[in-house]
């Protein structure tokens, strides 16, 4: 399946208003400023995988935004943008937390635990033959078992097959159970039943 990268960016700025929402009543943030004219201010944002600021108690906050139709209980965490010579926005990002949003529920994670877990522990320990494995077999989901500091741990590979006019490439990343987020002392808390969508 191909997933178009223009039509998805255009559904992920439809859900603005429903984030901002989330942000107004669940954070009691008092001014949001987001970054999507692509105007070269912004897009210098972009590049930092930062999507909005928000201001909470007077403290300002980037925040990188991740939207799936599904909640599936994990974390999709893309580790390469366009495989296999662009890493993801896990490498290159620096936002404050990741506000990552569901259907029934909003996951906020602390950036800077995550990509500490990820750099230096997770990314080292998964073998690269996964990745190599699945963009051959050009598939999209991959369910694969290895271990972490001695401790087996199964991750889903996932690709994407994506296309931008006449430009396609793939995306590969993988889904982490949020246990294991725990288990490595990365901060992160679940609203539930938050209605995100503006229609």
């Amino acid at each position: 399946m191909i997933h178009n990268f223009d039509r998805s960016l255009l559904h992920e700025r439809e859900f603005a208003l429903g984030a901002d929402n989330f942000y107004r009543t669940e954070l009691n943030a008092t001014e949001i400023l987001r970054y999507n004219t692509d105007s070269e201010h912004d897009m210098n944002f972009q590049h930092r995988d930062i999507d909005v600021t928000v201001t909470v108690n007077d403290r300002k906050f980037n925040v990188s935004e991740k939207f799936r139709d599904t909640d599936f209980g994990d974390l999709y965490i893309e580790v390469f943008s366009k495989y296999p010579q662009t890493m993801g926005w896990m490498h290159s990002g620096n936002p404050d937390f990741i506000a990552y949003f569901t259907p029934k529920a909003i996951y906020l994670i602390a950036h800077t635990d995550l990509k500490a877990f990820c750099l230096n522990t997770l990314f080292p320990s998964i073998p690269q033959e996964f990745f190599s494995e699945i963009f051959i077999s050009g598939k999209t989901i991959v369910k694969k078992k290895f271990e972490i500091n001695n401790k087996q741990t199964e991750i889903a590979v996932i690709q994407a097959h994506n296309c931008s006019g006449n430009v396609k490439w793939e995306t590969i990343g993988i889904a982490i159970h949020f246990d294991l987020l725990t288990t490595y002392d990365v901060k992160w808390r679940k609203y539930e039943k938050i209605v995100i969508s503006d229609k």
